[in-house]
């Protein structure tokens, strides 16, 4: 039976990250991934994901300022660009109260008249659009890259880094846990459970197998984070010297548009949960009718993008009812995920917090909003 301090199950932005943090801290940790490291099956993949600091909670917007520095130091660790600052310009319901929660940490925007955002940008087009939202720190997250780059950092610290390695079961030992694979047994102190759409069918499993040995977890029942895809489509710029800024349309479910960060072009996508799905089965084609959906967006706010998608893809959302992550430890596991759709910015930062609650430390951060033990987590994300 192998032995470590930390079994970190997933290699996606969390995983990898906590993987990192606890390698260079001196931990001794294996890092668990069922495919291989990139992937297209979870969340994590594809050229870019926004990085903004523009959210209508507070507590969200000292945790984005924070997690910059973590992007900046992660930079400095692996020797390349990680986070490109673009700016980016918001608008529409609710932008208010996103700039009221900036303006109390201090980071207030500057505001602009549609006009004045379509003469510094002209490649969008704003009509009926009040005032927008300038924002010099929003940007873009190079994600195959910075997953990339904290795998490599990890096993540079010593992380037994195993791929193509999936995981079926989790039970207690002595006080600790082992953690069962198609390979053999492992055993550790702790296990840090970042499986993405896996989470929920994880801790389910651990918590009947700890049930039946008399160890029960402090869980009545496994969070819900559901699993959902999310399509999004890839447009060429007329104009490939153009400047392209983050645009976000803050409506019922956000549209945005993100540079491209060496990807196949403008990513364009909708802030919404998918439909619900098997992360093991599937599918993970894309919709037509989102695809037909992305064109009229293009053709109504991007003038300056090729209506005509040249690419499209998806990935998993992994939804809890109130949208808040769940960030916390159970017994002998520690719970890392429900990131909603918005999470993969704060991947760093979040990495630092999933290797405090494994090591004992308590993190520096509103814990309480993403405890595993909320009465919003035996409620499924209702789609």
């Amino acid at each position: 039976m192998d032995r470590a301090e930390v079994v970190v199950i997933g290699a996606g932005v969390m995983g990898s990250a906590a993987a990192r943090t606890l390698g260079e801290r001196g931990v001794d940790t294996i890092l668990l991934e069922q495919f291989r490291v990139g992937h297209a099956r979870g969340s994590s993949h594809g050229a870019v994901r926004i990085f903004r600091l523009t959210y209508p909670q507070a507590d969200y917007v000292r945790m984005a300022m924070r997690a910059r520095a973590s992007w900046h130091d992660l930079e400095q660790r692996a020797g390349e660009t990680l986070l490109v600052q673009t700016g980016g310009l918001d608008f529409g319901p609710g932008i208010d109260e996103c700039a009221e929660a900036m303006t109390q940490c201090g980071l207030p925007g500057e505001w602009l008249s549609a006009r004045q955002a379509e003469e510094r940008f002209p490649v969008f087009a704003l009509d009926g659009v009040g005032r927008v939202l300038w924002h010099e720190q929003t940007g873009i997250c190079l994600a195959d890259r910075a997953v990339a780059a904290q795998v490599r950092l990890a096993r540079e610290a010593g992380v037994d880094v195993r791929e193509e390695t999936p995981m079926s079961a989790v039970r207690p030992d002595a006080g600790g846990i082992v953690v069962e694979t198609a390979s053999g047994e492992i055993r550790a102190s702790v296990a840090v459970v970042a499986g993405g759409g896996w989470n929920t069918w994880i801790l389910e499993a651990a918590l009947g197998t700890f049930a039946e040995v008399g160890e029960p977890l402090p869980l009545e029942v496994a969070p819900r984070m559901v699993p959902t895809v999310q399509d999004v489509s890839y447009f060429r710029s007329w104009d490939p010297s153009a400047e392209w800024p983050v645009l976000i349309e803050w409506l019922e479910h956000m549209w945005y548009a993100a540079p491209s960060g060496g990807g196949p072009g403008i990513k364009v996508g909708r802030h919404m949960a998918g439909r619900p799905v098997d992360p093991t089965q599937g599918p993970f084609d894309t919709l037509p009718e989102f695809q037909r959906d992305s064109s009229e967006y293009v053709r109504r706010r991007c003038p300056g993008l090729d209506p005509e998608p040249v690419d499209a893809e998806t990935c998993l959302y992994t939804m809890t009812a109130d949208e808040d992550f769940v960030l916390d430890r159970v017994g002998p596991l520690v719970v890392g995920g429900g990131c909603s759709g918005h999470g993969f910015k704060f991947g760093p930062l979040i990495g630092e917090v999933l290797a405090d609650l494994a090591t004992g430390r308590g993190p520096d951060l509103p814990m309480e909003r993403f405890s595993a033990l909320r009465p919003a987590l035996e409620q499924a994300f209702a789609v």
